[in-house]
């Protein structure tokens, strides 16, 4: 670049010349500046010549002045328009020489695998068809090296190329050498006295890179999250009643091989202080301060403790929230004695006027009537202002899964004392198509296709129609219900369902075929007490498959002839007298036919070789059950809750009509409290007891228990059992009458990256028992041991009988194992294993169980 001026200076000293008698003797006369006669512009392609001679500051018929083409230089530089500008002077002629920047035809990213060009694409700011600038390819090579550090990858490199074309065009092309993540090594604590080290680094969000984190995403540096750190350092100390505390410096330093970060924390604890006086001043004037120290979570003598501070001023503008006061000011003012170490405060609650609702405003909501909104209201318009029912009255609108986004603003009203309640909700998709297949250890394959819409135009009615189909169950049923009939808070609703259970897969006998409808209607009791009714009305259709009666009729039989053989004279008599109806003197097949001649039937070798609850058991029944449930429920999430408990409590009786009579309880409970951040523990269990009305409990209706409601074992792995059922190798379950179950959970992080993935993960233990089979049959005498040794090698000659009843204790049976459970993209999976502590003959342990399954 060259500039090319003429410039003319006439020295003087003090206004006076420096020699000479006369100032014309010794200073010649100054010569005149040639003027700017043409300006000339050379070497644009694409703008104009009169836009380049907008940006200059100089025109034809002025002077060449140095200060004026300096800035017009400038200016053009400045337009980045240009990579090279030069001015200069033929004969009068102002010749501008421009070098125009050129045009990005394309912007390439190599090498980069752990961010995609979407997001490198964002980030820089040159785009194609624009002008090319190496001061913007800088900025965006910066801006780029922000974005991998801020992933944790320090040891990144890019290198921008250019790649002349024709036409001045040019591909800018960003080499990329990623690198590894840059992981935090060691994190140091310079100055701590009370705590460890290791304490404070569990206060951190910042982690130590292990091997075995590999699902957390904290061991990486990030800048951000130092500074979250340094705060979570400052409350840890403030709540534990270091006010004195401050960090000193927090320095993060890299190594050579820019792989690993040294974080390094300098910290002055300072003194524990404890809590001084505390009082409260309320300048309400209806309001006296002595109500508002029953809402002070701190007292004289205390530890310090900032948290306790902020929960107190959140405590006590809720206390005048519910008194009606809105826009509540609590101020705290500090009195800090540095000698005696205390800290007394005084809460001042400023003076604000009772309000109440002046309208409730409802926007955002397209399809949903504005009655679904404000029927979950717990105030109205008119109504005292009451904070906890305004955020009840939040958490209500979320619960109905209408709403991306639902929030309750709080505006001033046309008056100090009214308020104006704007809701604002984000409408999403209520309507469900899901087609689902999988496998699952439990049921085999599985395929699941539903219909379901849960706000029937925009009602808040829901409709559904589901089929299920599986190895051992096929379901088909349409429900439907209001949430409010007849504009009242009470939810009714319908079910018409068919269904089909193999039983035998279950480890029972029984193919049960269902038919019938349900009509049902619940309320709220209050805000966590509900109580519901039912009405069901259905035929169960019971069989057996033939291959199975025929197998314990041949099972039967050859234990008479074996008992017969091997008897004495007087037990030969007695069997003979007892089977031989034909009066030959041989027991026979035909023996146990109508006639005496023929082969038996089926319907003869049931009723020859089972029980007489089984028969009972076996054929077409009506059951006509009116039930009711009533439930207590405060958990905070449905799905997936951490703190809270339930309480259900259910009744049902057959007997209004029908075939069958009985009075079924069941009750369960859940208790879920976090105790550290992060980690859940679940404590709850269940129980039930069904009482036959005149009529033993037939088999269908009994309690089956097992896996997955009592993990680490089969499904109808526990309980009472018959081992006669005609195969060497299996035991029939008859059910129990009775039952519990307990469990203990903990759920516990894997990292944020999990959480984020949606895995879970929980150590659990499972105690349970089912019993009271009612059942006519003797005690097994053999072990299990001893059975298991029968089943493994055949020539082994077993000589108990098993037809007799096994499992049928009260006494608990205990498993112990780790669950996971994850979200994917191809739908839910949960794995569970298993090692079963304690069990009884007959029982079904199983170490492995999982379900898979897709939604598309």
């Amino acid at each position: 670049m060259r500039l090319i001026l003429c410039a003319f200076v006439a020295l003087t000293i003090g206004g006076a010349t420096l020699a000479g008698p006369t100032l014309a003797q010794q200073q010649p006369a100054p010569k005149q500046v040639p003027l700017i006669r043409q300006i000339t512009v050379v070497g644009n392609v694409r703008v104009e010549p009169e836009t380049i001679a907008s940006y200059l500051v100089v025109r034809a018929g002025q002077p060449f002045d140095p200060k004026l083409l300096d800035t017009s230089l400038k200016n053009l530089f400045r337009t980045g328009l240009f990579s090279d500008v030069e001015f200069t002077e033929e004969n009068g002629v102002l010749l501008v020489r421009v070098v125009e920047n050129p045009i990005i035809n394309r912007i390439i990213f190599e090498g980069n695998k752990k961010l995609d060009r979407e997001d490198m694409f964002e980030e820089v700011r040159i785009r194609p068809r624009t002008v090319f600038t190496r001061s913007k390819v800088r900025a965006d090579v910066k801006r780029m090296m922000n974005l991998y550090r801020t992933s944790g990858r320090f040891a990144a490199i890019i290198e921008p190329k250019v790649v002349q074309l024709e036409q001045n065009r040019v591909d800018v092309v960003f080499e990329i050498q990623e690198g590894p993540k840059t992981k935090i090594s060691r994190i140091n604590f310079i100055g701590n006295k009370d705590f460890s080290d290791g304490d404070l680094r569990d206060v951190l969000a910042t982690k130590e890179a292990r091997w075995w984190k590999i699902f957390s995403s904290n061991d990486t540096f990030d800048p951000d999250r130092l500074a979250f750190d340094q705060q979570e350092l400052r409350n840890f100390y403030r709540n534990e009643g270091y006010a004195d505390f401050r960090i000193i410096s927090a320095v993060s330093e890299l190594t050579p091989d820019r792989e690993d970060f040294f974080i390094t924390f300098s910290v002055d604890e300072g003194e524990i202080y404890k809590f001084g006086t505390i009082d409260v001043e309320s300048e309400i004037r209806d309001v006296d301060a002595k109500l508002f120290r029953a809402f002070l979570l701190m007292r004289e003598g205390n530890t310090y403790n900032a948290e306790a501070i902020e929960k107190t001023i959140e405590s006590l503008t809720n206390a005048a929230g519910l008194l009606g006061y809105a826009f509540v000011d609590v101020r705290p003012s500090f009195d800090r004695d540095k000698e005696a170490r205390t800290m007394s405060i005084k809460f001042k609650v400023l003076d604000a006027p009772r309000v109440y609702v002046e309208r409730i405003n409802i926007g955002g909501n397209v399809r949903t009537l504005d009655r679904v909104v404000r029927r979950e209201f717990r105030l109205q318009e008119g109504d005292a202002f009451n904070s906890t029912l305004v955020t009840r009255s939040e958490n209500r609108l979320k619960r109905l899964n209408f709403f991306r986004e639902a929030e309750i603003e709080q505006q001033q009203g046309s008056k100090p004392d009214r308020m104006i309640l704007n809701v604002k909700v984000e409408e999403q998709a209520t309507g469900e198509l899901n087609l689902g297949a999988g496998f699952s250890s439990l049921e085999n394959f599985i395929f699941d296709f539903s219909i379901r819409e849960r706000n029937l135009l925009g009602k808040g009615q829901d409709l559904r129609l589901g089929v299920r189909l599986s190895g051992r169950r096929q379901e088909i049923d349409l429900g439907f219900t209001e949430q409010y009939f007849l504009g009242r808070r009470v939810a009714a609703g319908f079910d018409i369902f068919a269904r089909r259970i193999d039983s035998s897969s279950f480890g029972s006998v029984f193919d049960t075929k269902s038919l019938g409808f349900s009509l049902r209607a619940g309320m709220a009791l209050n805000e966590y007490w509900t109580l519901s009714t039912r009405y069901t009305l259905r035929q169960d259709d019971v069989t057996t498959p033939d291959s199975f009666t025929i197998s314990q009729f041949n099972s039967f039989f050859s234990n008479i002839l074996s008992n017969f053989n091997n008897g004495s004279a007087e037990t030969q008599q007695d069997l003979l007298i007892q089977y031989d109806t034909d009066g030959d003197g041989v027991i026979e097949t035909a023996d146990f036919s109508a006639d005496g001649q023929s082969e038996p039937n089926i319907s003869e070798m049931v009723e020859a070789s089972t029980s007489r609850a089984f028969r009972e058991s076996i054929g077409k029944r009506f059951q006509s059950i009116l039930g009711y449930s009533v439930g207590f429920d405060t958990r905070n999430s449905i799905i997936r809750p951490t703190r809270g408990n339930q309480f259900f409590f259910h009744q049902d009786f057959a007997g209004v009509g029908g075939d069958v009579r009985y009075l079924k309880n069941r009750i369960n409970f859940d208790n879920y409290w976090t105790p550290w951040s992060g980690w859940t523990f679940r404590f709850g269990g269940e129980a039930g007891i069904i009482l036959g009305l005149g009529q033993q409990v037939r088999l269908s209706d009994k309690f089956y228990i097992g896996g997955p409601r009592m993990r680490g074992f089969d499904i109808s792995g526990i309980g009472p059992r018959n081992f006669n059922n005609g195969a060497r190798n299996s035991r029939s379950s008859l059910g129990g009458t009775a039952f519990y179950i307990g469990r203990g959970e903990l759920f516990f992080p894997l990292g944020d990256m999990a959480l984020e993935s949606g895995i879970n993960a929980s150590a659990f233990v499972d105690v349970g028992s089912l019993f009271r089979a009612q059942e006519e049959l003797a005690d097994c005498t053999f072990t299990q041991a001893e059975f298991d040794a029968a089943q493994a090698d055949s020539e082994i000659v077993f000589n108990g009988n098993t037809n007799c009843l096994a499992g049928n204790s009260i006494s608990p049976r205990i498993a112990v194992g780790i669950g996971f459970s994850w979200q994917s993209p191809f739908g839910p999976f949960r794995i569970d294993l298993s090692k079963t502590i304690k069990k009884q003959l007959g029982d079904r342990p199983q170490t492995l169980q999982f379900n898979v399954g897709t939604t598309f």
